[in-house]
Formats: structure tokens, sequence, C-alpha cells
């Protein structure tokens, strides 16, 4: 993912067993290893947790004639609140507006939902 690439300056991070089950198809990482982890990896474990719940809605959310989205599985989700609404407490909120600013240069404000089925491919 071109975001995961951007976080680590080009480097692959790779999130411990203690981070939690990272082949499950949704990510939880675990809380306690998350609140003691070093900020990148926190960011590696929010933006697993984030990317494999939402999607840049260009790559599968349907248009209007308008050219406008139609968010059929709720949405548009702002990166910014889901992840503060989660993480907040655990990791500190420049950490999280870090990411944020990543995650808005790729795909920008709005994120749609991802099926579930599609975490699984």
């Amino acid at each position: 993912m071109a975001v995961a690439d951007k976080l680590s300056g080009g480097r692959l991070v790779s999130l411990p067993a203690e981070a939690g089950n990272i082949d499950a198809p949704v990510f939880e990482p675990e809380e306690r290893w998350l609140r003691s982890a070093e900020p990148v990896l926190q960011q590696a474990a929010m933006w697993r947790w984030f990317g494999t719940r939402y999607e840049d809605p260009r790559l599968t959310t349907p248009h209007d004639k308008a050219g406008d989205y139609l968010y059929t599985d709720g949405g548009p989700y702002r990166a910014d609140k889901v992840l503060h609404e989660r993480f907040d407490g655990l990791v500190d909120a420049a950490v999280i507006d870090e990411l944020v600013a990543h995650l808005r240069s790729e795909v920008g404000e709005l994120w749609s939902s991802r099926p579930l089925d599609k975490t699984s491919s």
C-alpha cells in the first residue's frame, strides 16, 4: 500500500506478534502493546486497522450521473474522526494526526467502508 510505504520512509514495517493477529481479515491491535509501541509501529498498526475497514472510494464506490459517490454501505467516513474515536487515549494525538495527514495526501478526506468479503481476498 502506498500509504504504508510513506509511513515507514520507504522501508517495510513489520508488526510484531504482540501487536495482534495481523493475519485476521479485520485487524484488531492489542491495546496494551499499542500504548507502549514506538510511534512508527503505532501508525503501522492503526493503518492496518483502518485499511481492513475502509478504502479509497475510487476503488469500488459507485457514482451517480453527476459523478458523486453513492455510499451504499454507509459513509462517507472521515479518517481523522474514525481514527481519533478509536485510538484517542491509546496513542498520542500527534501520532494519529500524522497518520491522518498521510491518508489525506494519498486519498483525500473521505473514505468508504470496505466490504468484509474484500478483506479475505
